[in-house]
């Protein structure tokens, strides 16, 4: 059955357990958690708000981030996904719920967390080769506890983790060596440049950014067996293949498919719209709503630099990210910096479909995603196998 969906963001907390140079999120202060009595006053305000403004939707893929989910008590989060999947539930007729996480913590909070979120709908972040993912200061220790977490996950519920890698100056020449990984351990991953957030960080030259994308994609395409996003969406929105999928596909219309709920009701479009507080829609827990801040949203959807609308690839792009654009100028409107970089990528999808051929290439991207559904068809028969096992290992090691 296919859905018209939308993203639901809700930032329970801006506490974190870790110190990364990538976070965009103000982590370095800590937060009270999101009352749950202000959670229900925010949903049902931003959802009554929200929803009559967009085409009808059927489904709605809500991800509760931070912060840092792990450092939530297990009660808390219970009670928090229950009050999502019920109030989001009321509005459409599908709702998943699923979570961005590093992973760190006990293995009773991790088996808490597994029993609250599908499996499948949790992902990670990580970083292989550089020292931007820190606890106090310490990358080895954020990997080693990162990598066991994940590595915990996987064997007790036999799901491979999603994870999204940030990429920026320092390790954007890694990003084959990291996809290699992710062929290996057959892990989805989803790459993305660093963007600017609260911490200094290392800018992504458009220029390199897509001579490293370009040669990613050449070695991926036809020959690839693991999703790497966002080149999937983007190969096939090309090929003609696009579903009502959702997920941040840098598009124009996020306007009226997103949506964000920061810990103290503050209203936006994305997490990184919120991240950088730009767009401001509002407070829902002071049932505040601005008109006039949505509209001038919307109308991105039509007011695109013309420089945009003129391009062959403007029909795939669609005029990039809004955040970027606004980071960059100061206008919600204006051509994001890294349309260069856009240009290259979207080239170079189109050299290879047009070298392997339109319905090869489209065989290829079915076959990604029924070997995706196979390996989740294969965790869930596997998964009390996987976790008696491990549980007995665990019993004979301590």
């Amino acid at each position: 059955m296919q859905y018209s969906g939308f993203n639901l963001h809700i930032r329970l907390t801006t506490a974190c357990n870790a110190d990364c140079h990538y976070c965009s999120c103000e982590s370095d202060v800590a937060s009270d958690r999101m009352p749950i009595d202000d959670l229900q006053k925010s949903l049902t305000f931003a959802l009554d708000k929200f929803l009559p403004r967009t085409s009808k939707k059927t489904y709605c893929s809500a991800e509760v981030i931070g912060g840092e989910v792990m450092v939530l008590p297990t009660n808390y989060l219970k009670q928090a996904v229950s009050v999502i999947k019920e109030l989001a539930g009321s509005k459409v007729e599908r709702v998943d719920v699923g979570c961005q996480s590093n992973l760190i913590g006990s293995r009773n909070k991790i088996d808490a967390l597994r029993e609250i979120i599908d499996k499948h709908s949790i992902g990670t972040s990580k970083d292989s080769f550089t020292n931007k993912r820190t606890i106090n200061g310490d990358a080895d220790k954020y990997r080693e506890l990162a990598t066991k977490g994940a590595d915990y996950l996987s064997a007790t519920s036999g799901a491979t983790i999603g994870t999204v890698i940030v990429f920026d100056k320092d390790n954007i020449d890694k990003v084959i060596n990291e996809y290699k990984i992710a062929e290996k351990t057959q892990t989805r991953i989803t790459i993305r440049p660093v963007f600017a957030g609260k911490h200094s960080i290392d800018y992504l030259e458009p220029k390199l950014l897509g001579k490293h994308w370009k040669a990613l994609i050449n070695i991926w395409f036809i020959n690839g067996r693991t999703a790497v996003e966002p080149l999937m969406r983007m190969t096939k929105s090309m090929l003609g293949m696009r579903t009502n999928e959702v997920g941040c596909p840098y598009w124009r219309s996020c306007c009226a498919n997103s949506l964000d709920i920061e810990p103290n009701g503050d209203i936006y479009i994305c997490q990184e719209m919120a991240d950088v507080g730009a767009g401001k829609l509002g407070n829902a827990i002071r049932r505040e709503w601005d008109d006039e801040m949505y509209l001038a949203l919307s109308k991105r959807q039509t007011n695109i630099d013309q420089e945009c609308q003129q391009c062959q690839w403007y029909k795939y792009c669609q005029g990039g990210c809004m955040m970027e654009s606004f980071t960059e100028t100061g206008s919600f409107y204006s051509r994001p910096n890294n349309c260069t970089a856009w240009k290259v990528i979207f080239k170079s999808i189109d050299d290879n479909i047009k070298k392997y051929g339109k319905q090869a290439s489209i065989d290829w991207i079915d076959k990604i995603e029924e070997l995706e559904d196979l390996r989740i068809d294969r965790s869930k028969s596997k998964f009390n196998h996987s976790k008696n096992k491990f549980i007995a290992i665990e019993v004979l090691t301590q």
